[in-house]
C-alpha cells in the first residue's frame, strides 16, 4: 500500500479545511461548532469556481495557486469580520473526513484498476488526464481530436486539482480523488444531521453517527427483502418475488424468476452489481454503491454539495429573521455559489440548489419577503391568519411559496451565470427536452428499494404529528384516517399513481407540520427527499439515442433524494432514539445498572410500550439498512481477506499491467510525452479495451468510445471511424490526407489495431515514419508530416 502517497494527498484537504474554517464560521455561525464540518466544502467551491473562471483563460499549477489566494483572502476578511472558528471541532471533523476517506480507500485498495468493463472509468480517467495536459478550459477532448471537450468536467477537474496541488500521479490520484469525496459526503452528513438533532437538544455526535450512517454507508432494503425471501410463507414470498427479482430476470436471466431468486438470495453467491436493478426501466443507487462502482460520475460526486446545500439551507432556517444580510448572503452567494458548481459539475443537481432553496425560505419563521429591500418586503408581507380563519392561512401559505419559489428562481439563474462558459457556451451534451409523465414505477419494486427511508418518514411524521391529534376524538379520527385511505385508493385506482398515493401524504403532513412550528428541519430534509424521488415518476429528459424515457433521469435524480431523505431520516432517528431511552428512564424502565426494571405489574404499561416501539421499530430500519454496506465489504474485501489475497494498493494502473501487459509500456511511455500531441488508434466498441492510448495518457485521439455520438452526432461519429479506418487500410493518398486533416503525431499499433484490420493493415515502413516506440506488442509511429 502507498502510505507515504496517501499521507501526502491528505496535506490538500487538511489546508482547505483550515482555509474554509473561517468562511464557513462565519457562513454557519446559527448553528453548532460554527459549521465545523462544513469547513471543506465552503472551501471547495469558491477554490473551484475560480479555477474553472481563471482556467477559461490559463490553466496550470498556476492557476490552482490563484484559487488558494482567494481563499486566503476570503478567510482573512472572514476573520476580520468576527468569525471565529471552533478549532477543535475543525481538527475533529477533519477526522471524520478521514474516517470517510479511509473508507473508501478499502473499497478501492482491494481492486484498484482503472477498467474499461461495467462502467465509464475510461472516459473519466481520460478526461482526468487530457485536464493535467490542458492549458485553457474545457480541455481538449481526448477522444475527438481538436475539439473541445463536451461534458461535465466539474467533478474531474476537482479531481485532477487536488493530485495536481499535492503532486500526486494521477495513477493513485484518481482512487483517492473518490476517496475525498466520499470523506466530503461523510463529513457533511455527519454535520447535518448532528446540528438538527442539537436544536433538538439531544446529541450532535449521537445525530451526527446516524446521519453519516444512514446518507453514505446504508442501503436500500432490497438487499434484505432479497436474502430473507427464500425463508419466508409462500403467503409473502410469492409476491415479493416478482417485485424484488423481476426486473434483474427479465434484463439479464431471459424472464427465469425461479433462477434469479435462486442466485440473487443466495448470500455466498451475492453480488452487489444487481441491486440497482429493481423498478423496471430505471437504474436506482445509492451513494456507497455509487462510489464503489467508482466512476467519477457528476451525480456521484456532486452529493456531498447536495447535502452542503442543505446545510446552507439549514443554516438559513436557524437564522434569526433580523439578520437579514446573513439569510441573504446563505441564500444569494451560499446556495447561489453551489448552483454555479453544479451547472459545470452535474447539472442535474442544479435544480435542486434551487428547490433547497424554495424549502428553506418558505419553510424558515422569516417571511421570504423579508429577503427584498424593507420598502418592498413591508408591501409584500401580510398581517398574520389567526389559526382559527383556515382559508386566510392557506392563503398567507401559499403566498410564502410563491415569495420562496422567486427566491429560487434567482438562485437557479445565479447558477447559470457562475457556470455560465459551460452552460450557454455550447459544452453541455445536447439533449431533446423534458418529457412528461414516463411510465411509473410499480409500488411493489419502489417499496423493496425504499421501504426503509419511507418507514422512517412515515415514524418522524406521526412522532411529530401525534401530539396534535392526542386530543382529538375517536371518531374524527376514524373519520380522517378513511378519507386518507380513499384519496390514497383514488389516486391508485384513477390515476394508476401508486407511489405519489404513498409519498404525496407524507410530503404534505411534513410540511404542515414544519410550517405550524410541530417539526423541524428534518422533516425538510424528508420532504425534500421525496420530492426528488417522486418528481422522476412526473418528468424526464429525452435524451438522444436512449429509448428508455426514464434510465439515465431515475440514477441521476433518486441517487440525491436518498441523500437528503437520509440525511433527515438519520437525524430524526437520532431524535426519535434519544427521546425513547429519555422517556424509558423517567418512567423506571431501566434499573441504576442500566438492566431493564422488572415491574411487578401484571398489566400492560402502554406508557412503558409507547416509548418502546419507536426504539424497536428504529433497531428494524437500522439492521435492514446495515445488510447492504455488511454484504458490500464482505464481498469486496472480506473475500480477498479470507483467500489471502488482500494486496492493497491505490495504484489505478494495476488492472492495465496485469491484463493488458503488452502494452503496459507503451501506455506509460504515451503518458509521459509533453504537451497534447495527437494520436490516432483503432475505433471500438464502448465498455471494452478500446481507445487506450487516449485514454491512459490524456492525449487527443482521432477517435475513441462511441458515447461521442451523444455528445455530437452519430454522424460526425461514423465520420471519423471511417477515417480512421482508411489510415490504417485505406489507399495512401487518403490515409496520408486524414493524418494531416488531424495533425497526427503519433500512430499506434497494437493489439486491437492488428485484431480490427488483420491482413487488411498497411505497412508504415516508409519515410513519413519512424519507430519511437517499439516493445511489447505495441509500436508506435512518429509522423513526420513534411515528407506527407
Amino acid at each position: 500500500m502507498e502510505w507515504l502517497t496517501v499521507l501526502v494527498y491528505l496535506l490538500a484537504p487538511a489546508v482547505l479545511t483550515v482555509l474554509g474554517a473561517p468562511i464557513a464560521a462565519l457562513f454557519f455561525r446559527a448553528l453548532p461548532r460554527k459549521g465545523a464540518a462544513f469547513a471543506l466544502p465552503t472551501a471547495l467551491v469558491p477554490f473551484t469556481i475560480t479555477v474553472f473562471w481563471v482556467g477559461q483563460l490559463t490553466f496550470g499549477l498556476h492557476t490552482l495557486v490563484i484559487g488558494l489566494g482567494v481563499l486566503v483572502g476570503g478567510a482573512i476578511a472572514a476573520m476580520r469580520l468576527g468569525a471565529a472558528p471552533e478549532w477543535r471541532s475543525v481538527a475533529a471533523m477533519y477526522g471524520v473526513f478521514c474516517a470517510g476517506f479511509l473508507v473508501l480507500v478499502a473499497f478501492r485498495a482491494a481492486d484498484p484498476g482503472i477498467t474499461a468493463a461495467g462502467g465509464e472509468q475510461f472516459l473519466h480517467f481520460g478526461i482526468v488526464n487530457a485536464l493535467e495536459r490542458a492549458n485553457t478550459l474545457p480541455p481538449e477532448d481526448m477522444w475527438f481530436a481538436g475539439k473541445r471537450l463536451k461534458y461535465y468536467y466539474g467533478t474531474q477537474l476537482q479531481v485532477a486539482s487536488l493530485s495536481m496541488l499535492t503532486g500526486t500521479p494521477l495513477r493513485y490520484g484518481f482512487n483517492l480523488g473518490i476517496a475525498a469525496f466520499y470523506g466530503l459526503l461523510f463529513v457533511v452528513a455527519y454535520g447535518v444531521a448532528g446540528a438538527i438533532a442539537h436544536r433538538q437538544d439531544r446529541s450532535y455526535r449521537l445525530g451526527g453517527v446516524f446521519g453519516a450512517f444512514f446518507v453514505a454507508l446504508a442501503g436500500p432494503t432490497t438487499t434484505a427483502i432479497r436474502l430473507a425471501t427464500p425463508y419466508l410463507p409462500d403467503a409473502l414470498a410469492d409476491p415479493i418475488k416478482p417485485a424484488a427479482f423481476g426486473f434483474v430476470a427479465t434484463r439479464f436471466n431471459g424472464g427465469d424468476l425461479a433462477q434469479t431468486v435462486t442466485d440473487l438470495s443466495n448470500p455466498l453467491d451475492w453480488g452487489w452489481w444487481y441491486t440497482r436493478y429493481v423498478v423496471p426501466g430505471t437504474i436506482q443507487e445509492v451513494p456507497l454503491y455509487s462510489f464503489v462502482k467508482a466512476d467519477l460520475h457528476g451525480h456521484t460526486f456532486a452529493n456531498g454539495y447536495v447535502l452542503f446545500a442543505g446545510a446552507l439551507a439549514l443554516a438559513y432556517y436557524a437564522t434569526p429573521e433580523g439578520e437579514r444580510t446573513r439569510r441573504r448572503a446563505l441564500v444569494f452567494g451560499g446556495l447561489g455559489a453551489v448552483a454555479g458548481l453544479f451547472g459545470f459539475m452535474n447539472t442535474w443537481s442544479l435544480p435542486t440548489a434551487a428547490g433547497l432553496t424554495v424549502l428553506a425560505v418558505g419553510a424558515a419563521d422569516a417571511h421570504p419577503a423579508t429577503l427584498l429591500p424593507e420598502p418592498l418586503s413591508e408591501r409584500l408581507q401580510f398581517s398574520p391568519a389567526s389559526p382559527e380563519d383556515r382559508l386566510a392561512w392557506l392563503a398567507r401559505e401559499l403566498w410564502r411559496l410563491v415569495l420562496a419559489t422567486l427566491a429560487g428562481v434567482v438562485v437557479l439563474a445565479i447558477g447559470v451565470v457562475v457556470a455560465s462558459p459551460f452552460l450557454v457556451f455550447g459544452q453541455v451534451p445536447t439533449n431533446n427536452g423534458i418529457g412528461f409523465f414516463p411510465p411509473r414505477s410499480p409500488l411493489g419494486p419502489f417499496l423493496v428499494i425504499y421501504a426503509g427511508l419511507v418507514a422512517a418518514f412515515a415514524l418522524y411524521v406521526a412522532a411529530r404529528g401525534w401530539p396534535a391529534i392526542e386530543g382529538v376524538s375517536t371518531p374524527r379520527l376514524a373519520a380522517g384516517g378513511l378519507a386518507l385511505v380513499a384519496a390514497m385508493a383514488a389516486i391508485i385506482v384513477a390515476l394508476d399513481f401508486a407511489v405519489l398515493a404513498v409519498l404525496g401524504p407524507l410530503i404534505l403532513g411534513g410540511w404542515l407540520l414544519v410550517r405550524s412550528g410541530r417539526g423541524d428541519f428534518a422533516l425538510v430534509l424528508l420532504v425534500a427527499g421525496a420530492g426528488l424521488l417522486l418528481s422522476f415518476e412526473l418528468v424526464h429528459a429525452k435524451l438522444p439515442l436512449i429509448d428508455n424515457p426514464r434510465w439515465n433521469t431515475s440514477l441521476k435524480v433518486a441517487v440525491q433524494g436518498w441523500t437528503l431523505g437520509a440525511a433527515g431520516a438519520g437525524a430524526g432517528m437520532a431524535v426519535l432514539l434519544a427521546r425513547s431511552y429519555e422517556r424509558l428512564s423517567e418512567s423506571g424502565a431501566f434499573g441504576s445498572s442500566g438492566d431493564a426494571a422488572v415491574s411487578p405489574s401484571n398489566g400492560v404499561d402502554t406508557a412503558r410500550l409507547r416509548s418502546l416501539a419507536p426504539a424497536v421499530f428504529i433497531v428494524v430500519v437500522l439492521l435492514a439498512s446495515a445488510v447492504f454496506p455488511t454484504m458490500m465489504f464482505a464481498t469486496e474485501i472480506g473475500s480477498e481477506i479470507d483467500e489471502n489475497r488482500y494486496n492493497p494498493s491505490i495504484d489505478g494502473y494495476q488492472a492495465a499491467d496485469r491484463f493488458h501487459h503488452e502494452e503496459y509500456e507503451a501506455l506509460r511511455w504515451l503518458k509521459d510525452r509533453p504537451g497534447r500531441p495527437t494520436i490516432v488508434e483503432a475505433p471500438g466498441g464502448s465498455y471494452d479495451w478500446t481507445s487506450p492510448a487516449a485514454t491512459f495518457s490524456g492525449l487527443p485521439g482521432v477517435i475513441g468510445w462511441d458515447h461521442e455520438e451523444e455528445y455530437r452526432s452519430p454522424e460526425a461519429y461514423e465520420r471519423r471511424v471511417d477515417h480512421v479506418d482508411e489510415v490504417y487500410t485505406g489507399e495512401w493518398a487518403t490515409a496520408a490526407e486524414h493524418l494531416e486533416r488531424y495533425d497526427v503525431t503519433y500512430v499506434y499499433v497494437g493489439p486491437n489495431e492488428r485484431e480490427r484490420y488483420g491482413s487488411e493493415l498497411r505497412s508504415f515502413d516508409r519515410e513519413a515514419f519512424s519507430v519511437a516506440f517499439e516493445g511489447g506488442e505495441v509500436t508506435i509511429y512518429e509522423v513526420d508530416h513534411s515528407e506527407l
